[in-house]
């Protein structure tokens, strides 16, 4: 997987080399000049900028940078409101010694995004470099309030910089301004060097604490379609089992120690500052069929995910209610058993007690059973999500929107009794969403097995591996990302009711993008009933 990561990243890279071989810009005007004269301050350096005793001059700008110059001019004129956009802008002009207009550049990101920990980095380096250390750390304290695990945190502590109180920021947004007689951090930063504030003259940075939090539709639990095959190995097992029964019951629970918590499929963005808790989950999935036919069923249904984190996480706190009805017919075709079925799920979300969107969903399916108990299952899914925070451009950022699911999957039986079956599933999505950078594209491969150590024990590998494209996405660093998950389940059956399990796993989305390249492991224990 590292390998597949690896080369996909170099393609990219590839790609940008003779277009982007600096961070950042300088305007065309700046780079005509002839009183212009750049200085060497790298930005990805792991140091400070260099302070103007250390300046050294550069290559004149390459017809590549040039042209990229007019392409993120373009960029920044027809979406003004995109902060990663200007900050983008300042750090090349910065590489290009144009400090003036990367520290405006940077100072118009922070207008619009004041917990962009990216473009604090960056001024906090311009202002090191303008020999404004007190302003400079200013800035840079807030990447750790901001960001506290991220690349450019780790910069930040290696100069020496000491880590204030944490505090909420890479999923939260800002829900009020300062006043009138109240002038904010960015009334102090100027393009003149000389009028850029002391640290001293600097507000109090904001509070993150209390903030809501914004989500995006990202499917619960595993960011892929083996939920829905999950799903349906229980139905076929408990219809197999209790064919006669009107109920069918399963339910999950258990504790699990999650090291990014931040990073749950309803949340915005894949957050980069992680944070760990030990987490109470339940997951319950019940079908009630009130009518019973010889060949048909119908009825209504529930399934949930439910979490609870330690108490500095209770923002955190998933409630997902997913109530639906379903219906569904046998009938023979080529001497293979078909099951055709329909349902439909309304999915209300909630973090800590907020409503924070919801979801209608219908699904057709169909399994195909073979004589040779082989079978195949496929399905398409409309869903239609509506979400209560559009973002603050709704353009760009809203999530609401449609997404249309395909997706198959073969359940292939074997001759051994240690591994009576293998499972391997493909889903193709797109989500169509109002928002430019949540659109996307996506196709997903998930597999698993059963392996049947003794009569009660049994381990339960699966694994998870897919590509998102987002053609719309509004930033020149793109977001799409790969995604993949490998998790081992190893269960005990106390009774023909009950079990117990060990669990443990790693989430991974791999991404060019540091706003969006994430990960997360999971392990605990787990109690299962079904019924």
């Amino acid at each position: 997987m590292t390998d597949l990561n690896g080369h996909l990243r170099i393609l990219v890279l590839t790609a940008w080399t003779g277009v982007f071989s600096v961070h950042s810009i300088a305007t065309a005007q700046d780079v005509a000049n002839p009183g212009f004269t750049p200085a060497s301050r790298n930005s990805d350096s792991p140091e400070l900028a260099s302070t103007p005793d250390q300046a050294t001059s550069v290559a004149p700008p390459s017809p590549a940078q040039m042209r990229m110059l007019g392409m993120l001019q373009q960029k920044v004129a027809s979406n003004p409101n995109h902060s990663d956009s200007w900050r983008t802008l300042g750090r090349l002009q910065k590489a290009l010694g144009d400090v003036d207009s990367s520290i405006e550049s940077n100072r118009k990101a922070l207008e619009l995004d004041p917990f962009n920990a990216a473009a604090h980095f960056d001024l906090g380096q311009l202002l090191h470099g303008l020999s404004r250390p007190e302003a400079a750390r200013s800035h840079l304290t807030e990447v750790l309030k901001i960001a506290p695990s991220s690349s450019y945190a780790d910069q930040v502590r290696a100069m020496g910089i000491e880590t204030p109180t944490p505090a909420l920021a890479q999923l939260a947004a800002p829900t009020s301004s300062a006043t009138a007689a109240e002038p904010s951090a960015m009334d102090w930063m100027t393009s003149d060097p000389a009028n850029v504030a002391q640290a001293s003259e600097l507000p109090i940075p904001p509070n993150f604490a209390g903030v809501p939090t914004q989500t995006v539709g990202y499917e619960i639990q595993t960011f892929d379609g083996s939920d829905d095959l999950e799903n349906r190995l229980r139905q076929l097992e408990s219809e197999a089992e209790s064919p006669t029964s009107p109920f069918r019951i399963f339910l999950e629970t258990g504790l699990l120690y999650n090291t990014n918590v931040t990073l749950t499929p309803i949340s915005r963005d894949l957050a980069q500052d992680e944070q760990a808790s030990f987490q109470w989950f339940a997951s319950p999935d019940l079908d009630w069929k009130l009518i019973r036919r010889e060949n048909s069923r119908a009825g209504l249904m529930f399934r949930g995910y439910f979490t609870a984190n330690e108490s500095q996480f209770q923002e955190f706190n998933l409630a997902s209610f997913q109530p639906g009805a379903f219906a569904e017919r046998d009938f023979l075709f080529g001497g293979n058993e078909v099951i055709g079925r329909m349902e439909y799920v309304f999915s209300n979300d909630f973090f800590d007690g907020n409503q924070v969107g919801d979801r209608h969903a219908g699904t057709a399916s169909f399994t195909v059973i073979r004589p040779d108990l082989n079978a195949w299952y496929g399905y398409t899914t409309i869903a239609q999500s509506n979400f209560e925070d559009d973002g603050v451009t709704p353009t760009q950022t809203s999530l609401d929107g449609t997404t249309l699911t395909f997706g198959a999957s073969h359940f292939k039986r074997t001759n051994w009794e240690a591994l009576p079956m293998v499972a391997l599933g493909t889903d193709l999505e797109y989500a169509n969403t109002k928002g430019d950078d949540y659109r996307y594209l996506s196709i997903n491969l998930h597999g698993s097995t059963d392996w049947q150590i003794s009569n009660r024990w049994k381990f339960t590998p699966t694994w998870g591996v897919g590509y998102r494209n987002y053609p719309d996405f509004t930033d020149p660093i793109g977001r799409d990302e790969i995604f993949w998950r490998v998790h081992g389940k190893l269960s005990y059956q106390l009774t023909e009711q009950l079990s117990v399990s060990a669990v443990a796993g790693h989430d991974r989305f791999a991404s060019d993008n540091e706003d969006f390249d994430t990960e997360r492991s999971e392990v605990g224990f787990l109690i299962g009933f079904k019924r």
